[in-house]
């Protein structure tokens, strides 16, 4: 997949401003792409040791994160989940009660959610329920575990999710796990495209 060529035709075909941080990032996404689903005998050979199963995409408002997400998304023909984060924590602890006389419910869950999807996409993700932050450790281990790739969008940069959070020590498992798991990327750009007045660029509006 040729996803520079494909991302320029997205950003003319939608009339976007096209800007080279933005397009540094396609390019990590291209490197995740194929380490994670190009993968011929040749370079599964000689595959990075340290490749990583998460891509973590941090960045301001407006700075057009999820645009470039929903173009990754849309184009990769794999097995795929897109869901708010909170949306995704319900199913889990709706799946937990109704197994709950099951052990290993989360090893149950992850294994029941590989059967259907290869990639999760969480968009604008952040963590506030104390509950959820309790037990995200042991959730995403077993995700990447099972080899299921993650993608993520947020304003929080890793170190810094559920900051001042109740009882955050027992959250630092999970930040320890997304960091060794995740490509964390920066998307730094001056103007916020959802704000700005100029009409050329509010061409980066995305529904």
């Amino acid at each position: 997949m040729n996803l520079n060529k494909l991302f320029l035709k997205h950003c003319k075909n939608n009339q976007y401003e096209i800007n080279q941080n933005q397009l540094n990032i396609v390019n990590n996404l291209k490197d995740f792409y194929t380490d994670n689903f190009n993968q011929n005998l040749f370079s599964k050979l000689f595959k990075k040791k340290n490749f990583r199963l998460g891509f973590y995409l941090v960045g301001d408002v407006g700075v057009g994160k999820t645009m470039i997400l929903n173009f990754f998304f849309d184009n990769l023909n794999e097995k795929k989940l897109r869901l708010h984060f909170n949306e995704f924590m319900i199913k889990f602890h709706n799946f937990i009660f109704k197994n709950k006389d099951k052990k290993n419910g989360i090893d149950l869950f992850v294994k029941d959610l590989s059967k259907n999807t290869k990639l999760i996409y969480f968009d604008e993700f952040q963590v506030t329920n104390i509950v959820d932050a309790m037990i995200l450790g042991r959730l995403f281990k077993k995700i990447f575990d099972e080899k299921i790739k993650v993608i993520f969008s947020s304003n929080v940069k890793i170190k810094n999710l559920y900051k001042d959070g109740l009882q955050r020590d027992q959250f630092i498992p999970f930040i320890k796990i997304l960091e060794s798991n995740s490509y964390e990327k920066e998307l730094l750009i001056e103007d916020d495209y959802r704000l700005s007045n100029n009409k050329s660029l509010d061409r980066f509006l995305s529904p």
